[in-house]
């Protein structure tokens, strides 16, 4: 008897594995997958897992869940959030001004730095195929602000969104990112 537990996504293992290798790999309709690579249960199938029926007259596919995260509005979610629990932990709170600031906003960077690798690894094993894009009002800033993820489901999708928004709480009151913080309010400038 096999003990193993697999993650049950909606979709039978063979559809999953070809959705991986015939998805559309460039242009406007990259991660939609053409309705003539499956047949009419699958499609039915993959309806009740979130994805939309496009019938485009050249063209016509499925589109599966996506979502759209936006990093730079992730890490400033995190640094808003993380100086509100800081405002209220330390006795004379911040924001400091000077080199306290600098370093702060340093541990800041290197806390979410290390939530965003956890966040994609989450994100990436989640869906089947992902696409970089610019941010207009980001441009500069970074060359790759959003990314777009393709999942296999919906509810895989609404899981991975609510990992993002975990993901920007204020590091857990046993983190040694407080005993930095506090150290650094016992520094003067």
């Amino acid at each position: 008897m096999d003990n193993e537990q697999h993650l049950e996504i909606g979709l039978d293992q063979d559809l999953k594995g070809r959705i991986g290798t015939q998805f559309i790999h460039e242009g406007p309709l990259f991660g939609s997958v053409p309705q003539d690579s499956v047949t009419h249960d699958e499609m039915l199938q993959l309806a009740r897992a979130g994805w939309t029926r496009k019938d485009y007259q050249d063209a016509p596919v499925l589109e599966a869940p996506q979502s759209t995260i936006d990093w730079l509005s992730l890490q400033q979610q995190h640094r808003d959030r993380t100086l509100h629990a800081i405002s209220h932990r330390l006795p004379d709170g911040a924001p400091w001004v000077g080199t306290r600031q600098e370093i702060l906003e340093e541990l800041l960077a290197s806390t979410w730095e290390q939530q965003e690798d956890e966040l994609r690894t989450l994100l990436h094993a989640f869906a089947f195929a992902s696409i970089w894009s610019q941010d207009q009002d980001a441009r500069d800033k970074t060359l790759e602000s959003r990314e777009t993820f393709f999942f296999y489901t919906v509810r895989m999708r609404d899981t991975a969104l609510k990992a993002s928004q975990h993901a920007t709480e204020a590091p857990a009151q046993d983190n040694d990112f407080w005993d930095m913080v506090s150290s650094l309010a016992e520094v003067r400038d």
